[in-house]
């Protein structure tokens, strides 16, 4: 994205949190994404340049891109320009999120300028101008090159037994203990409650009723594995229950009058108890199937689950794994191939998209499923300055003194007291934390990066809790800094018979101890501190193909989202995750808190609302690793102010003020020495808004609401290049068309779970021959690029008959995959065939538009099912 682009949709973006009925982010959700990438425009005092999008040779380890470049250059005070061919080298970081690719260490192998000696004037511009800086290039203009043949790593050791799998076509829920129940009391109350749940599940003393909180409603029976029913009153201890983090969720779920409750209009749920993995299969009467193509394949169209049918076989898509059984209620077993039906279901970026073309990214065989497998093979990178660890303030809790368990057959111990993932071997303590390694001589610290780490480390095996860390690697170091790299498998995503699936399927029940705490009151008190296993099955497990990520539903798990399991404590003070997290979207939730400890991601947030004065309050803090996001507003009166800032440097100010029924919105935003500056006026439904950044880019934004339909435009310029937008809102969708002064259009449609995107550049259809000449794809074909002077032998030539390279080579000569292979992918690499490169390139910039419009707000969700894609 450029400069301009950027700050304009940030400064659109926060604009549109708060003018919700017409959000001018709209415009942007499509075309500051997708501002063309290439060609790029490089000044200088000597000349200036103009480079055309890379054509990827290979990608080494995911660490070496051979690319080549097509350029025109000329010289300062020159009008003539001179079209070439670059060869390079560049070392490469990989920005998963952002869906970015940084080049740095720049190596030109090969450089070309027909019709110019090598001692030019022209040569040094372009070589010098290649290799002054980094530059960044869409990752999935990337993986639009790469063949099949790029070898991917697969994990061995995976459990491929199914889980428990429950069967409903009423409304059920899965009430899922983690073990053994584990009862504890709640602090001045005869009540206890269950530790190791997702759910809040209190008890009336040591052998009264259950009662749990089910949708702002209270169910209770006799035994967890009994029959629930809707209560007609709560105990008197319910009044009782401490005011305090622990049980907000609780609090908030109890009524007013605690002795008669209104029974609610919907059915009884049906409540399955588990102790062990399960997952709960949840359809809205009897399955209603659907056929996807002419293959006899089908989809149950009343569930928010992926079931399918061929023939007389079912089958389950659970956290990437595909289960099949002959009956519903039958006996479930991993399927070892899925029948050739399922390769029927359309791609989501094709004209008859499907609303389960998503689930071919855990389709063995398709293009999907080997992009998933690639983009969670790629490492992320990260570069720690020495020294850096005290800014981190890390104090690893334990409840107690340490305690160790051994890793079966490696010599390892691991802490199981602790949320922080601490080993211990030969002596050594180190602390995998924010997929980077610390390293102590006391399992309390102090900590200091590690350089390196023992390769005793690799033999973790996946049924330990700790195998993730095995993704987390030392690069390598210097006197300033040291190198650290992961995989998605950090994260609980594994690459598996060519898809990617969540957890390693292994489970045991989670450690739960006791510990004796000084109570603020000055009494000791003690804490029953709870740490999970990491789960595979019981929280609804989605893929996101677009971040190479699992995520965890709510549906029919519990009511806490992500962060449920009671797998959150802070021994210090007491509080347990489980009581009070919302990552459930929940803006409205009053306070919260979730935590992973094994990404260190968390998020909370305070809010408070006075509807009857017309005034409150909001705070939150986002925070991954070292980075945060800090946001605090104030409104009263129709007037908000709101205050942000990052650990990157961006912070802002927003203002809105309500003036009868006109809304005037204005605000700034800075960061990475630029800003931007806003405001608009939204009166009657109509919104009209301009934009200023520092570096001289500015915009016009307008909406105009009639009949219950929004239409408007935008336009953005800076240095000569202009974006222009249209935007068209309805009932049934919306649909978005833009178009830049050099010539790049694109349209957007999104209505209900279905998206669409399609982007085609203006400007970049100029390709490198791999035989050091330029050529430009017309309406009539291909034709080379002829410079003034060059001399043409023979006239001028086809592609085919200069083309001199037939296989790619890395940085030591050897090639970097076998042609041969990815023949699959439409055609064979060897040929260097400027056909398979213009489809790759447009490939490219499609996927990377898809997947920026659907972060920019576009995430697709079901019914209630919590569920993200793309």
């Amino acid at each position: 994205m450029s400069r301009i682009a950027r700050v304009i949709f940030l400064s659109t973006l926060l604009a549109a949190t708060l003018l919700p009925q017409v959000s001018v982010c709209d415009e942007l959700d499509a075309t500051a994404e997708s501002t063309s990438w290439y060609p790029r425009t490089i000044t200088g005092d000597r000349g200036s340049a103009v480079i055309y999008a890379p054509q990827i040779d290979g990608w080494e380890d995911f660490e070496t891109i051979t690319a080549w470049v097509a350029f025109s250059t000329k010289k300062t005070g020159s009008e003539t320009s001179y079209y070439g061919s670059l060869k390079f080298n560049a070392q490469t970081d990989t920005d998963i999120k952002q869906r970015e690719v940084l080049l740095h260490d720049i190596e030109v192998l090969d450089l070309s300028i027909d019709g110019l000696a090598k001692d030019s004037a022209e040569y040094e511009l372009i070589h010098d101008a290649f290799t002054a800086m980094s530059r960044t290039v869409p990752l999935d203009l990337v993986l639009a090159y790469l063949p099949h043949s790029v070898p991917l790593s697969s994990v061995d050791g995976l459990n491929t037994e199914p889980p428990k799998i429950f069967i409903s076509q009423a409304p059920a829920i899965l009430l899922f203990v983690d073990g053994e129940p584990r009862f504890l009391p709640i602090e001045g109350t005869d009540l206890q409650f269950v530790l190791n749940t997702t759910w809040d599940v209190l008890r009336d003393g040591e052998k009264g009723p259950l009662y749990l909180c089910h949708d702002n409603h209270w169910l209770t029976s006799n035994a967890l594995d009994g029959e629930w029913t809707w209560a007609k009153k709560l105990p008197k201890e319910f009044g009782k229950i401490p005011d305090e983090p622990n049980w907000t969720g609780v609090r908030d779920c109890l009524p007013e009058n605690l002795r008669k409750l209104d029974k609610p209009d919907t059915a009884t749920p049906t409540v399955f108890y588990s102790s062990k993995a399960a997952e709960l299969l949840l359809t809205d009467g009897a399955p209603e199937w659907t056929a996807i193509g002419d293959g006899g394949l089908n989809y149950a169209n009343n569930t928010a689950q992926d079931l399918f049918r061929v023939g007389d076989e079912h089958f389950l898509l659970l956290s990437g794994r595909w289960f099949m059984a002959e009956k519903l209620d039958g006996s479930w077993t991993m399927a070892a191939e899925l029948p050739e039906a399922f390769q029927d279901i359309p791609a989501e970026d094709s004209e008859d998209a499907h609303e389960k073309s998503y689930v071919r990214s855990s389709i063995p065989g398709t293009e999907e499923a080997w992009e998933a497998a690639l983009i969670a093979s790629i490492p992320r990178k990260a570069e720690i300055q020495r020294g850096s660890e005290k800014a981190l303030d890390i104090d690893v809790n334990y409840a107690g003194e340490p305690a160790f368990s051994p890793i079966e057959d490696t010599g390892i111990e691991l802490a199981v007291n602790t949320s922080y993932q601490v080993l211990r071997y030969e002596g050594v303590y180190y602390l995998c934390h924010n997929a980077t390694w610390l390293t102590a001589f006391s399992a309390e610290g102090p900590w200091q990066f590690a350089d390196s780490i023992p390769d005793q480390f690799a033999l973790i095996p996946p049924s330990s809790p700790a195998y993730n860390t095995t993704f987390v690697k030392v690069e390598g170091g210097d006197a300033d800094s040291i190198a650290y790299a992961y995989t998605s498998g950090y994260e609980g995503a594994y690459v598996s018979n060519e898809t990617v699936v969540q957890g390693t399927g292994h489970e045991e029940s989670a450690v739960s101890v006791s510990i004796s705490y000084m109570y603020s009151s000055g009494y000791p008190y003690s804490y029953y501190p709870y740490y999970w296993w990491p789960p595979t099955y019981g929280y609804g497990s989605w893929y996101d193909p677009g971040t190479g990520r699992y995520g965890k539903a709510v549906v029919g798990y519990g009511p806490y989202g992500a962060a449920g399991g009671a797998a959150v404590y802070n021994p210090e003070t007491g509080v347990y995750g489980r009581g009070q997290a919302v990552w459930d979207n929940d803006e409205f939730a009053g306070r919260g808190f979730a935590y992973n400890p094994n990404t260190d991601t968390s998020i909370a947030r305070n809010r408070y609302i006075d509807f009857e004065d017309n005034q409150g309050w909001s705070e939150s803090v986002a925070q991954r690793g070292d980075e945060w996001r800090h946001t605090q507003s104030q409104w009263n009166d129709g007037r908000m102010v709101t205050d942000f800032e990052s650990s990157r440097g961006t912070e802002g100010t927003v203002v809105r003020e309500r003036e009868g029924d006109t809304i005037v919105s204005e605000g700034t935003i800075t960061g990475e020495n630029r800003s931007a500056t806003f405001e608009g006026v939204m009166d009657d439904g109509n919104y009209t808004g301009t934009i200023a950044g520092s570096e001289g880019g500015t915009g016009d934004i307008d909406r105009q609401l009639e009949d219950g339909q929004i239409t408007g435009g935008g336009t953005f310029e800076k240095d000569g290049t202009t974006i222009e937008s249209d935007v068209t809102r309805t009932a049934e969708g919306v649909q978005r068309e833009f178009e830049t002064s050099d010539g790049g259009q694109g349209v957007s449609q999104r209505s209900g779970d279905s998206n669409q995107f399609v982007y085609e550049s203006g400007s970049g259809d100029v390709y490198a021959g791999r035989d050091g000449s330029v050529y430009q794809k017309t309406d009539d074909g291909w034709s080379q690029v002829q410079n003034p002077g060059a001399q043409s032998a023979g006239g001028e030539r086809s592609y085919e008959s200069r083309e001199r390279a037939a296989t790619s080579t890395g940085t030591q000569g050897a090639p970097i995959w076998a042609s041969e292979s990815s023949s699959q992918r439409g055609n064979t690499r060897g040929s260097y065939d400027l056909n398979r490169d213009y489809q790759s390139r447009q490939q490219g910039y499609d996927r990377y538009s898809q997947h920026q419009y659907s972060a920019g707000g576009a995430s697709r969700g079901r019914s209630g099912a919590g569920r993200r894609r793309r």
